[in-house]
């Protein structure tokens, strides 16, 4: 689904049948299952040719795989909380004990940050032509937010959504460019592939990480480590959002005051 939002945003023209087909799969993933091929041509006023089409350029799939994606999805919301661990009612004990697992998690982010670690990174950005930062998903929306904050600083840096241009933009990066790669499991699998690439161009890795044993981690020059610490009845990272989001602000601020 992250891919179909990707999809949307890398468009100029939302009038066109694959734009039209992509809204239509997000307003209504959970119907796409029991749909035929023909179904989904009629409400989207487009042909089953057309469909076929999308598919293939989307992700290279059939329609059948589409449904499966549409499901597995719908499977994954519905575990995206599980309910049995929570209590009925949202109350201000909860909130309360969220903040308190989200302290306790800097503060073990706080001590396994080394200021030389974090100085040596500011240098390598500094030294690199260019600062590519990457990750998908939530990780993604901080990549971006580094992007931002070092292109206010001055440095030439990138941060692409769409999986594709992730990838792209890793082949055409040279040994003189950094790759700063935003992940707490450093295993999806797309991260893996990220980094395969990056490897056979020999380009050097930062990885700002939860799990030093990751594909990711084991491949990279430097790995920042942040707390491996989360809330097991919840997908969405709340808490490990914003540990791997301290190390970034921890950086830029190492880098506005060394270098401006």
């Amino acid at each position: 689904m992250a891919k179909l939002l990707n999809f949307i945003e890398s468009s100029t023209d939302h009038t066109k049948s694959e734009i039209i087909i992509a809204e239509y799969i997000l307003r209504n993933v959970d119907k796409i299952p029991s749909m035929t091929i023909y179904e989904l041509a009629e409400a989207c006023h487009t042909s089953p040719a057309t469909i076929t089409r999308f598919c293939r350029r989307f992700d290279n799939i059939t329609f059948k795989e589409l449904k499966e994606y549409a499901r597995t999805f719908i499977e994954f919301n519905d575990s995206e909380v599980e309910i049995e661990k929570l209590e009925e009612k949202f109350n201000v004990e909860q909130l309360s004990r969220y903040f308190d697992e989200l302290q306790t998690s800097l503060e073990e982010t706080k001590h396994l940050l080394q200021s030389n670690e974090i100085i040596k990174v500011v240098h390598q950005i500094h030294q690199s032509v260019k600062v590519s930062f990457f990750g998908v998903t939530f990780s993604h929306l901080l990549a971006r937010n580094a992007q931002f904050k070092f292109i206010r600083l001055g440095k030439y840096a990138t941060a692409y959504s769409n999986h594709e241009n992730q990838i792209t933009e890793a082949e055409s990066m040279t040994t003189k460019d950094l790759a700063v790669i935003v992940s707490f499991s450093g295993e999806t699998r797309f991260i893996v592939r990220l980094v395969k690439v990056l490897k056979n161009k020999g380009i050097p890795i930062i990885a700002i990480t939860g799990n030093e044993q990751s594909y990711l981690a084991q491949h990279a020059k430097q790995v920042i480590k942040i707390s491996d610490h989360k809330l097991e009845h919840l997908k969405s990272p709340i808490v490990e959002e914003i540990n791997l989001l301290s190390v970034i602000n921890s950086i830029y601020l190492a880098y506005s005051i060394i270098f401006k």
